[in-house]
């Protein structure tokens, strides 16, 4: 089927906008006034790309080896509660790096709540937890839900008949796993492992506030320093290239082409433990809910608490509810529009700029949102001066990175149109635009609207490109939390980060008992 020229126009229109800042970037990273020699002779480049580097690989590979587990225990082992621990396992997903990584300062500093309430031992004072082992524990513990979520669905939809011919050969129960099972996941696991990258090479406030050197740590002290710095734009663009190279390689892994099999998979039966074997497996829950979920929350609840028994006013965070609010509903519903012409031309009319803006769309998923944040900054800046730290810059750098998540709520509901619904309603006279409305959008506005509502969260959870592009005087809950935290008005940064967790954790509780059930 031939694509209509405008929908072919609108989106080349939609795409020019969205790559701008990656061909910003890139331009003035190649049109630099000196030399690249300088670059690397005049700062840490070096030392920074190693920092960065190492945090990807140490926290991927603990994130894999953590949800793994988790996923195996859950799926292949009789657990009593195995849905409430799932659910408890997959919440760490709600709290942004920066928060849980204020409640582990709060709580491991050389004298903080560990230490007050250890005191009665002798306790005075602690080495406290920062630089690289603070941010490689903040990270894994709130970027191993997505290895738990993708790969535990994989587990679950895995065919046993070759696990069941390697068991009746004799082979043991570990070397199956090893050999047979985790093979066979190895795409969900790429997938997965590179989904937790992007977040670890884009992460700007765990690192910052654990005072561990990496680029984007870099990238937020130079802008702070002198706002048309060329440190900046350098630093930004081997940020974006190094998240580019990350998604293309993640493009190649699809979680959807893991593991098939003809017919209907074969469920494993759950095997039984022993007393012993249980009561290790619960400790090991028990620890990982502690340090994941339940310490973050008890601080937060420890600072609100005291802050409120002490008479602390909290009134100031309403401006950042309303804030994140105004954000996020105008973000999600522009993203929902934006999303609709792209979404029919990849799914109904198959062609090659159909298949490129897919691919396109996807690869803006993985940019670093500080990389971008800066980019729009510099745009604003130089080209449209009329905009700088304008409501309609921030929705533009916050639409960029977020529309993939309203394309692929659509892409799904999508499907669901067959082209012989729309062929009938030509066929019966009616215009594109009666068959749009009255056959196409009525079976995809429900994925329109969950990739919408994918978009409003992670729109209210959103730092760095809000640090950087908020107009004079807007405040959002994340920019709350981190101003209040800085200035040690505890209190509001804890009643700020709850209402962000408790509007977070319905959805995620909702993904998780569904990716549970069966």
């Amino acid at each position: 089927m031939k694509t209509p020229k405008a929908l072919a126009s609108i989106n080349m229109v939609i795409l020019s906008i969205f790559l701008m800042p990656v061909f910003y970037m890139v331009w003035r990273f190649f049109t630099f006034t000196r030399s690249f020699e300088s670059f690397f002779d005049s700062w840490n480049v070096y030392g920074l790309l190693f920092n960065t580097i190492s945090m990807f690989f140490a926290v991927v590979i603990s994130s894999l080896v953590l949800g793994l587990l988790i996923s195996i225990i859950l799926i292949r082992f009789k657990i009593t509660g195995s849905k409430i621990l799932f659910t408890l396992c997959t919440l760490p997903l709600v709290i942004p790096s920066y928060i849980g990584a204020l409640t582990y300062i709060s709580a491991f500093s050389p004298k903080g709540l560990y230490v007050q309430i250890f005191s009665f031992t002798g306790l005075s004072e602690i080495n406290g937890i920062e630089g690289f082992i603070g941010s490689w524990i903040v990270l894994t513990l709130f970027t191993y839900p997505y290895v738990l979520l993708i790969c535990s669905s994989a587990l679950r939809n895995l065919d046993s008949t070759v696990e069941e011919a390697a068991r009746s050969l004799g082979v043991k129960r570990f070397r199956i796993y090893t050999s047979v099972v985790i093979p066979r996941l190895k795409k969900p696991i790429i997938y997965s492992g590179l989904l937790v990258g992007l977040y670890v090479i884009s992460d700007f406030g765990a690192v910052s506030l654990m005072r561990y050197s990496t680029v984007t740590k870099a990238i937020y002290t130079y802008y702070e320093f002198s706002l048309l710095g060329d440190p900046i734009i350098f630093y930004s663009g081997l940020l974006i290239f190094l998240a580019l190279i990350i998604s293309f390689i993640q493009r190649g892994s699809d979680v959807s082409r893991s593991a098939k099999v003809s017919g209907t998979p074969r469920i494993p039966a759950r095997v039984e433990l022993s007393s012993r074997s249980k009561l290790l497996v619960y400790f090991f829950f028990a620890v990982v809910i502690f340090f994941g979920l339940m310490l973050p929350v008890s601080v937060l609840s420890y600072w609100l608490i005291r802050g409120l028994s002490l008479g602390n006013d909290v009134r100031a965070v309403f401006g950042g509810v309303v804030g994140s609010f105004s954000a996020s509903i105008i973000t999600s519903i522009l993203a929902i529009i934006i999303s609709m012409p792209i979404v029919i031309m990849v799914s109904q009319y198959r062609s090659k700029f159909g298949d490129f803006i897919e691919k396109i769309i996807l690869a803006l998923y993985g940019l670093p949102h500080l990389a971008v944040g800066v980019s729009i900054l510099f745009i604003t800046v130089k080209i449209f001066p009329s905009i700088y730290q304008s409501f309609f810059a921030l929705v533009i750098s916050y639409l960029i990175v977020f529309l993939p998540q309203a394309v692929g709520g659509g892409q799904a509901s999508m499907e669901q149109v067959k082209t012989s619904y729309i062929d009938a309603s030509s066929s019966l006279g009616k215009s594109k635009i009666e068959t749009f409305r009255k056959v196409t959008f009525p079976l995809i506005y429900r994925g329109l609207l969950a990739g919408g509502a994918l978009v409003f969260l992670s729109t209210m959870k959103e730092l760095p490109q809000t640090l950087l592009l908020r107009p004079t005087g807007f405040d959002t809950m994340a920019v709350d939390v981190w101003s209040f935290a800085s200035e040690g008005l505890f209190t509001q940064a804890a009643f700020s980060a709850f209402i962000l967790l408790a509007i977070s954790a319905i959805p995620t509780y909702i993904l998780s008992t569904r990716n549970l059930s069966g």
